[in-house]
C-alpha cells in the first residue's frame, strides 16, 4: 500500500477531529439522544431494549453542551456567552443523572448495535458519571471518529480490486475529504456512522466478488457484516437484495455452482440481523415502528401529487444533493457560496458517473452494481419523505443528504473511473485535483461554522476570526495543548499528502519497467475470466 494512502487516513482522522472542535455539542441531529441512549444502556435503563414510547431522555445528558438542539436560524454567537471553566462544568449526576424529563428518545426505534458498542466503549471511561459531561460526550465524538477511520482505505481497496489505473485508487482514498457533511456526521454522535463503515467494507467483498472471488469464506464475511449492519439501522434492509444481484452477476460471469452456493451462505448468515426486522413487523405491526408511541399510529394518506407533488420533488433532489456536500445549519436553506459549490460538486460526480458509463471505464454491469446502494438509499428517503407528505404535507421531513452515505464507497469509486482513458501525465494529477477540492470544500464549511456559531456580535474581520478561535480553545472540553496537537497534525498531514501528490517524480507516469494495467476496463463478457486467471 502507497504510504501516501496512510497520509490520506491520518489527515482524513484529523479533520474529523477538529470538527468535534468547531461543531458545538447537540448541533448534530439528534445528538443529544444518540449520546442519551448510549448512556441509558451502559447504566442498564435501556437493556433489553424498550419498546416504541418507553424510554425518556434523562436529564444528566443535557450537560454535555452549551447550546440547544433546535435550529439556529440566525448567528448565535457563543463567544459571547459564559461557560464554566473546562472543570467546573456539569457532570452527569450533576445534571440530574438518569432522572427522566418529559421528551421522549424516538430512536429506540433503531437496532441496538451502535448504543452496545457505544456503552461499551463508555464503560471504559473511569468515573464517567462524575466527571465533566462533555468531556465524555467528546471522547464519544472521538470514538466516532475512529469508527470511519477506515473510509479512504476501503475506497482505496475498493478501486484497486476493480483494476482501476493507478494512481486512481489514491483519488478514490481522498473522496471523503471532499464531503465536509460526511467528516461532520463522522465527527457527531451518530448510528450513521458504524452504518457507513460497515456498508462500505460490504461494498469491498462485492467488488472482490465482482472480480471472481466467489469463495465461501467472502460470502460469510458479506453476510456477516450484513447482519451487523442491520443491527444498526434499518437503511441496511437494501442489502440481501443487492447481494443477490451481486451473486447473480458473478454467477453468469464466473463459476455458477459456486456463486449460488455463496449465495446461500451469506443469505444465511445476514438472517440474525434480518430477524430483528421481522419481530418488529410481528410485535408491532410495523418494519420501523414510531419510536415515540407506544400504540401503531394510524397512517391516513390525505394529500396527494395535485397538493404540492412537484414542489415535495424539487425539495428532495434539492435538499438531498446538497445537504450530501454541505450542511445548512441556519435551516434557512439560502442559495450562499456553500449552496452553490455543493451543487457544482453535483454536477462533476453525475458527469463523471456518466462518463464512466458511457466509456465503459468499468464494466458497466459493475458500474451499475456499485451504485445499486447510493440509488437504493435515495428511494428509501423518498419514499419516507413522501409519507410524510401525504399524511402531513410536509415539504421537507427526511430530506438528509447523509442517508446515502453507505452507497459512498461505489459512488466515489464510479466517479473517479471516469479519469481511466486520461493521458498519463494528465491522470496522475488527479489525485492532486481531487485534493484540491476538498481543501476548498473544506474551507467553506469552515468558514459556515465560523460565521453562524463563532463570530461575536461586537467585532468582524481579523479581530472577530481571533475572537472565535479563541472561544473554540475556551469550550473545548479537554486542555488547549490536546485541540492544538489535533490541528498542528491536521496541517502537517495535509502538507505532507499535498506534497507527495505534487512532486514531480510522483506525477510521473511509471517507466516502462514498471508496466501499468490497461486503463480499459474489460467488457462484461471478458470480466467472465477470474482475475487469478486474466494474470
Amino acid at each position: 500500500m502507497p504510504r501516501v494512502v496512510w497520509g490520506i487516513v491520518a489527515l482524513h482522522l484529523a479533520i474529523v477531529l477538529c470538527q468535534t472542535a468547531v461543531f458545538p455539542n447537540f448541533r448534530a441531529p439528534d445528538e443529544r439522544q444518540h449520546a442519551d441512549l448510549i448512556v441509558m444502556v451502559e447504566q442498564g435503563k435501556a437493556w433489553p431494549w424498550p419498546g416504541p414510547g418507553e424510554l425518556d431522555v434523562s436529564k444528566g445528558s443535557r450537560a454535555g453542551g452549551f447550546t440547544t438542539s433546535t435550529r439556529a436560524p440566525e448567528r448565535m454567537h457563543l463567544p459571547d456567552r459564559a461557560v464554566p471553566e473546562r472543570d467546573d462544568r456539569a457532570s452527569y449526576v450533576d445534571a440530574g443523572g438518569a432522572e427522566t424529563g418529559p421528551s421522549f428518545n424516538q430512536l429506540i426505534q433503531h437496532p441496538p448495535l451502535y448504543y452496545l458498542t457505544g456503552a461499551a466503549f463508555l464503560s471504559a471511561i473511569p468515573g464517567w458519571e462524575d466527571v465533566p459531561f462533555d468531556r465524555v460526550y467528546l471522547l464519544l465524538r472521538w470514538w466516532n471518529a475512529l469508527l470511519t477511520a477506515a473510509l479512504p482505505l476501503l475506497l482505496w481497496a475498493t478501486a484497486r480490486r476493480l483494476r482501476l489505473p493507478r494512481p486512481l485508487p489514491v483519488a478514490a482514498a481522498l473522496v471523503p475529504l471532499a464531503i465536509p457533511e460526511l467528516t461532520r456526521n463522522e465527527s457527531a454522535i451518530n448510528n450513521d456512522n458504524l452504518l457507513v463503515v460497515l456498508m462500505a467494507a460490504v461494498t469491498w467483498l462485492v467488488a472482490r466478488v465482482l472480480t471472481g472471488d466467489t469463495s465461501r469464506r467472502t460470502a460469510l464475511w458479506i453476510g456477516v457484516l450484513t447482519t451487523l449492519a442491520l443491527l444498526t439501522k434499518g437503511f441496511a434492509l437494501l442489502l440481501p437484495a443487492w447481494i443477490g444481484l451481486v451473486y447473480l452477476v458473478a454467477a453468469r460471469r464466473y463459476d455458477r455452482r459456486a456463486a449460488s452456493t455463496s449465495l446461500v451462505i451469506a443469505w444465511v448468515t445476514s438472517a440474525p440481523g434480518a430477524l430483528w426486522w421481522a419481530h418488529n413487523k410481528l410485535t408491532y405491526g410495523s418494519i420501523q415502528p414510531d419510536g415515540r408511541t407506544s400504540e401503531p399510529t394510524e397512517v391516513v394518506a390525505r394529500y396527494g401529487w395535485s397538493d404540492g407533488g412537484a414542489l415535495w420533488l424539487h425539495n428532495l433532489v434539492e435538499r438531498v444533493g446538497t445537504l450530501f456536500f454541505m450542511q445548512d445549519q441556519s435551516g434557512r436553506r439560502l442559495h450562499d457560496v456553500s449552496w452553490k459549490a455543493a451543487w457544482l460538486a453535483i454536477a462533476l460526480v453525475v458527469l463523471a458517473v456518466l462518463v464512466t458509463l458511457a466509456l465503459r471505464t468499468l464494466a458497466r454491469s459493475t458500474t451499475l452494481l456499485l451504485l445499486v446502494p447510493v440509488v437504493g438509499l435515495f428511494l428509501i428517503v423518498a419514499s419516507g419523505t413522501w409519507a410524510n407528505f401525504v399524511t402531513e404535507r410536509n415539504l421537507y421531513s427526511g430530506m438528509q443528504g447523509r442517508y446515502l452515505y453507505g452507497g459512498l464507497v461505489g459512488l466515489g469509486v464510479v466517479a473517479v473511473a471516469a479519469a481511466a482513458r486520461l493521458r498519463d501525465r494528465v491522470r496522475w494529477c488527479v489525485p492532486l485535483a481531487v485534493l484540491v477540492v476538498a481543501v476548498g470544500l473544506q474551507l467553506l464549511y469552515l468558514r459556515s461554522v465560523l460565521e453562524l456559531f463563532w463570530a461575536p456580535r461586537s467585532a468582524s474581520g481579523v479581530s472577530a476570526l481571533d475572537i472565535g478561535v479563541r472561544a473554540i480553545y475556551h469550550w473545548y472540553a479537554l486542555p488547549p495543548a490536546v485541540l492544538l496537537f489535533v490541528m498542528a497534525s491536521t496541517v502537517t498531514a495535509g502538507l505532507a499528502v499535498a506534497y507527495s501528490l505534487a512532486r514531480p517524480g510522483k506525477r510521473r507516469p511509471p517507466s516502462a519497467s514498471a508496466p501499468v494495467i490497461a486503463a480499459r476496463a474489460p467488457s462484461d463478457q471478458e470480466v467472465g475470466i477470474p482475475l487469478h486467471a486474466a494474470r
